[in-house]
């Protein structure tokens, strides 16, 4: 964004047309705004994988992939602040994932899709879509009461199916009933919302 902003008279006016864009549910790399000021700017950051970058997937792990000469980043970031979702989808104009792993899981627990431009207001950190490929999810320890209210569902996140790894020294754990059904805990506090996406509290 710095880098675009150097560009100080279309930038305000590209901003707008981008987010505009965004607010509506598409995104673009092929606009006049991209070619008159994202694009430089985005050469300027990333060098030469700027003409061939199609997606950003950010999640817990750092790990460059190819795949058919088409490089994906995975960037070494945890979780993503909710307020720089839109901005990143503006400056990469690209589809970005957010998506929680863990070490026991060879798949993500939860991806967002690459077309999920949900800005959700009132966040610290970014969703994370529904649960990934084979992948059952769980939540325990949630109050009824609020959810009976109109509340959404907060609980303890515990996740099963075939990519998920056994985990062991549990005899202490408060949730070894779940353990000997498969269930394996995420060690994390989940929400889920009515739009199926989670959030991490």
């Amino acid at each position: 964004m710095a880098a675009a902003k150097k560009s100080w008279f279309l930038y305000p006016i590209a901003w707008r047309h981008k987010l505009a864009g965004v607010s509506d549910g598409f995104i673009t790399n092929q606009s006049l705004w991209d070619r008159l000021v994202f694009d430089g700017a985005r050469a300027k950051v990333l060098g030469h994988v700027a003409a061939t970058l199609r997606a950003v997937v950010v999640s817990g792990g750092a790990l460059f992939y190819q795949w058919f000469s088409v490089p994906y980043f995975l960037f070494s970031a945890g979780q993503i602040a909710s307020d720089l979702l839109t901005p990143a989808r503006i400056a990469l104009s690209m589809p970005l994932v957010n998506a929680f792993t863990h070490p026991l899981v060879a798949a993500p627990v939860l991806a967002s899709h690459p077309l999920d431009l949900q800005d959700i207001p009132g966040l610290k950190v970014a969703h994370s879509g529904p649960p990934g490929v084979n992948v059952e999810v769980k939540l325990t320890g949630v109050n009824d009461d609020v959810v009976e209210a109109g509340g959404n569902p907060e609980g303890n996140l515990l996740v099963r199916g075939p990519p998920v790894g056994k985990q062991t020294g549990l005899e202490d754990y408060v949730h070894v009933a779940e353990a000997e059904e498969g269930w394996v805990p995420m060690e994390a506090r989940a929400s889920v919302l009515t739009s199926g996406a989670f959030l991490f509290i």
